[in-house]
């Protein structure tokens, strides 16, 4: 996979959903905010100089899969986004509040280009689409139709390929989501561009044919749930899936103070996976808390600043929230 040669990391971070307010971008080189995107056409955003797009030789081969698409609530829809993590680029999914449109697939692709991310620590390279329809053969062939304009920013090959598969996963889980492919069952999504075939992403993708998913983007820890912003009670339930490694995976809870994350932790575990090293499973934890607000985080061991992290709060009282 070709993750680009450019030097430095400008990717974009600090990026929130329409409505909370946007926080600071922080990237190795500055960018603006253009129009209803989310990025500014320049600079080119660039994939880290230091990414391989794998692991490292002789290490066991990995199995990474998302968890299930679909969402327990019917006013939910699944968005795929880009994270920094690992010094590389993957891919991770939130559910959004859905106004129910009557085309599923197009209005989460919609969302994807036009909405911001609920966690500060995603974004998306895609600007605010004009349009965006979908279709689905019997053969389980999604076919979007998405306008150019959402094609504005400048992205190196490694990053153009990732954006086109945000696009991919978002359009799978969504046909998902809405039970229109059966659990299990592959499907493939096909990108017309103002309604033409051919068209080459971000000056770099062609658009030729359906695409599948590749597994590879897929980030070796997520945690789904608590989402970002979410209000919890006392006792946090926290679950994700994560690749199993022989470092072992950990959790902590930081207290936020004055904004940040402090360097103490509230409370800290371990993370139990019952699958071989290489392979995906899912993990189950409870952190008791007192009532405050936390930087959830699950990452290897010494690796704690890598992983996957969620802010949440905690009242002495309360019902779940779905956002």
């Amino acid at each position: 996979m070709d993750v680009g040669t450019t030097s430095g990391t400008s990717l974009p971070r600090g990026v929130r959903r329409r409505r909370f307010l946007a926080g600071p971008l922080v990237a190795a080189a500055a960018l603006g905010l253009g129009g209803c995107g989310v990025l500014a056409e320049n600079p080119t955003i660039s994939m880290p100089s230091s990414a391989d797009g794998g692991e490292a030789s002789g290490a066991a081969p990995m199995t990474i899969s998302p968890p299930a698409e679909a969402s327990s609530a019917g006013t939910l829809m699944p968005v795929y986004w880009l994270g920094l993590t690992d010094s590389t680029v993957s891919l991770y999914r939130e559910f959004l509040s859905s106004d129910n449109t009557g085309d599923p697939i197009g209005e989460a692709v919609q969302a994807m280009t036009a909405d911001k991310p609920l966690d500060q620590d995603y974004f998306t390279p895609w600007h605010a689409a004009d349009s965006v329809t979908a279709s689905i053969s019997s053969k389980n062939v999604i076919t979007v139709d998405i306008s150019s304009d959402a094609f504005k920013g400048s992205l190196d090959s490694g990053m153009a390929h990732r954006a086109v598969q945000q696009l991919v996963y978002t359009a799978t889980a969504a046909a998902a989501n809405a039970g229109l492919t059966a659990v299990g069952q592959e499907s493939s999504v096909a990108i017309l561009v103002d309604g033409k075939e051919g068209y080459r992403a971000f000056g770099h993708v062609p658009l030729e044919g359906p695409l599948s998913r590749d597994p590879a983007l897929v980030a070796k820890i997520w945690i789904i749930d608590p989402q970002e912003a979410q209000l919890r009670g006392t006792d946090v339930t926290v679950s994700g899936t994560a690749v199993a490694k022989p470092a072992g995976l950990h959790w902590r809870a930081e207290p936020i103070v004055d904004g940040r994350p402090s360097t103490g932790a509230a409370a800290s575990g371990r993370v139990e996976l019952d699958e071989a090293p290489g392979k995906t499973g899912e993990f189950n934890f409870t952190a008791s808390l007192a009532p405050g607000e936390y930087s959830l985080r699950v990452y290897y061991s010494g690796q704690e600043t890598a992983g996957d992290s969620k802010r949440i709060t905690v009242a002495a009282s309360s019902e779940p929230s779905e956002h």
